[in-house]
């Protein structure tokens, strides 16, 4: 079944988590993670697929992460389903103690233990905010190795990119389009959306280069990159969602 289309905004209709309450998303999806577990022949620990979206401003990754989960979840029904988390939804978890410690604590010790010792590879610890970003950090990879969760941003394909189940992908575009469709969908000038263009690239770039250790000899690549301008968010959630469904088949083989 495709999600259905809204012929008065133009935009996909995309059924939302069965609560807007992030606490009871987290406990929802908990709860279904948890059942998982009691089934180890259908969903292996660790196995289940995770996506994260890196993007160019104004490819609208957040609408195609969520026709993405929408796509998943009604084309397949799993067991666990799928789950969208933006930077507003990973920040807060972060910074919520009781949501993080739900998050992260319902791994075994050995997995924290290696994300902690990935971490002291892959993490600066030198800003004075480091802290905190530590602690998105585990929360992005927690929700990545429990799996079917759809990670936009904040570093995420950095965070988790040597776990197996996930797959990393890019959308970019020319900035020309871009800037048209923050335009648009801001409402502002084009000169307006330019500047806001520039400014976010900026902060994306200064978050990236400030608390991330980068290796120049080994370059991360993603495994899909899209050209947004050539697709509509639908579409792009079709190609990701064959994607993912093509990673997830040796998951379940080698189970």
């Amino acid at each position: 079944m495709a999600p259905e289309f809204d012929h008065k905004t133009g935009r996909i209709m995309v059924r939302r988590w069965a609560t807007t309450d992030l606490e009871g998303r987290i406990a929802h999806h908990m709860r279904a993670w948890e059942h998982a577990k009691q089934a180890p022949e259908s969903h292996p620990a660790g196995g289940l697929a995770f996506v994260t979206i890196n993007r160019d401003f104004g490819c609208e990754a957040l609408h195609v992460a969520d026709v993405l989960t929408a796509v998943l979840n009604e084309r397949a029904h799993p067991r666990v389903p799928w789950v969208a988390y933006d930077r507003q939804l990973l920040d807060r978890v972060a910074s919520e103690l009781h949501l993080r410690r739900e998050v992260v604590e319902s791994m075994d010790g050995l997995r924290r233990s290696e994300m902690t010792e990935f971490f002291d590879t892959l993490l600066n610890r030198k800003p004075s905010d480091a802290l905190m970003v530590h602690k998105l950090a585990e929360v992005v990879r927690s929700l990545a190795i429990h799996g079917h969760t759809v990670i936009v941003g904040r570093g995420s394909h950095l965070i988790t990119k040597d776990l197996k189940s996930g797959l990393h992908v890019r959308l970019t575009a020319p900035r020309e389009w871009r800037v048209h469709r923050v335009a648009a969908s801001r409402k502002v000038s084009e000169s307006t959306a330019e500047q806001t263009v520039a400014e976010i690239e900026r902060e994306r770039a200064h978050f990236l280069q400030t608390f991330f250790i980068h290796d120049p000899e080994h370059p991360f690549v993603h495994d899909l990159t899209i050209d947004a301008s050539q697709f509509a968010p639908v579409e792009i959630a079709d190609i990701i969602g064959a994607a993912v469904q093509i990673r997830e088949l040796p998951l379940a083989d080698a189970a």
